[in-house]
């Protein structure tokens, strides 16, 4: 009987103190700048309709080491993914498997992000979209209000494609364009609240797993993958068309479109779901092709001195150093004309040739994606042989033994080569 009194004792005060927390916060940043928009988010969520105050949420201990002493009390003012476990273990442990969870440790490795010449700038343009995979002080990953916005954390909100847009779209992946052009987009625009309007979350997380890693394409990653006899999972190698993509075997990617395929029934027959996926793979592996050869003549030009300027008189790659770097780390910065060219042939074109195929999208495979990437492999075709043929002359004849004709060609060749490198 005692026992049990001092079970309840000890309740109504772990009780207290929550409320006594809760109230100061609320008491606080109601009234203190412009955080009352904090409380009034806060008391639209269904945490606050579930009593899952700011102390549950934001509540640290000693020993913690993102705790921060805060008007009496300790706290985290980021909450990690381990917090947000404590309610929501299998969300945070799905997030942890997916794509998403590499956000940042991937972008922190890449040469892109690294070129980028300051700090602040890096914060306002890779990490705004890279910190979903940001890694916390007690060693999680993920940023839960990337998708779930606070302090409402909308799992509706969520849901929305809308919600996805910030970072899936742009230049080298305009998922949200695809998507939105697309018949699947127009269903869910002129019917929101219907169940047959599809959104991201159809495809690419079924039955609500937080893990992104399934998809439409060959290996379901970002920039695709080749089929390989001799492949794992992370083994990222050149394809024979020297790209740089994830390797997958046949099994796997058997496995990986059947679960697509299960879900595409649920609406359309199984022959249409089908040969819709692919004729997209054909066009990948169609424009991988002219990416190939837009890799073999660039290369050749190394090989034989003629890039302008050669690797080893720019500054150097921040991953690769002094050495042709085509695909994926490459820079779109401190390079050659050619090289430019190729990187908007790769990293937009092709892209969009397949994404958008894939997406059920036909302008955006044809005439953003696959017609770009012939007209960028013609212009690198035509750099290649003014290249070559400035060399020739060069090597031919000396500056001071060039006479008034061939003076002029080889001045309106240079002339040319300029013109032709300018951006589109």
């Amino acid at each position: 009987m005692i026992k049990g009194f001092i079970g309840i004792a000890i309740i109504l005060f772990l009780t207290g103190l929550s409320a006594a927390a809760e109230n100061a916060c609320v008491g606080c940043h109601t009234s203190v700048g412009a955080t009352y928009g904090i409380i009034n988010d806060w008391k639209e969520s269904k945490h606050a309709l579930n009593n899952v105050t700011c102390d549950k949420c934001h509540g640290a201990v000693n020993g913690d080491k993102d705790a921060i002493g805060h008007n009496s009390f300790l706290i985290t003012q980021t909450p990690s993914p381990s917090d947000c476990a404590k309610c929501h273990p299998g969300q945070v442990s799905q997030f942890t498997a997916g794509k998403h969870n590499l956000g940042w440790t991937k972008m922190i490795v890449a040469a892109r992000y690294k070129a980028i010449p300051d700090d602040k700038m890096r914060a306002s343009m890779c990490e705004g979209c890279h910190s979903i995979g940001k890694v916390y002080a007690d060693g999680s990953v993920g940023k839960c209000d990337s998708c779930h916005t606070r302090h409402v954390f909308s799992k509706v909100e969520a849901r929305q494609p809308e919600a996805c847009e910030t970072c899936h779209m742009g230049l080298d992946h305009e998922q949200i364009e695809y998507y939105k052009k697309s018949k699947h987009g127009m269903i869910q625009e002129t019917n929101r609240t219907s169940a047959r309007a599809p959104a991201c979350i159809t495809c690419h997380m079924d039955g609500g797993t937080h893990d992104v890693s399934q998809g439409i394409t060959i290996g379901t990653v970002s920039q695709g993958a080749f089929l390989s006899d001799n492949s794992s999972q992370d083994n990222y190698v050149k394809d024979r068309n020297g790209i740089v993509m994830r390797a997958i075997t046949q099994e796997k990617f058997d496995t990986n479109r059947e679960k697509m395929l299960s879900i595409c029934i649920r609406c359309h027959s199984r022959n249409f779901a089908k040969s819709t996926l692919e004729n997209a793979d054909d066009i990948k592996v169609q424009a991988d092709k002219k990416v190939g050869e837009g890799i073999t003549i660039i290369e050749g030009l190394y090989k034989d001195g003629l890039l302008d300027p050669m690797p080893e008189n720019r500054p150097p790659n921040p991953v690769t150093g002094n050495n042709l770097t085509l695909t994926g780390q490459q820079t779109y910065s401190n390079t050659s004309g050619i090289e430019a060219e190729f990187f908007e042939m790769y990293k937009y074109a092709l892209v969009h040739s397949w994404k958008g195929a894939y997406h059920m999208n036909p302008d955006y495979a044809h005439w953003y994606g696959w017609a770009q990437v012939n007209l960028d492999l013609n212009k690198i075709k035509s750099q290649n042989r003014t290249l070559r043929r400035i060399a020739e002359l060069e090597k031919t004849k000396s500056p001071k033994a060039v006479p008034g004709f061939e003076a002029a060609l080889v001045f309106g060749l240079i002339v040319s080569l300029i013109l032709v490198q300018k951006r589109k």
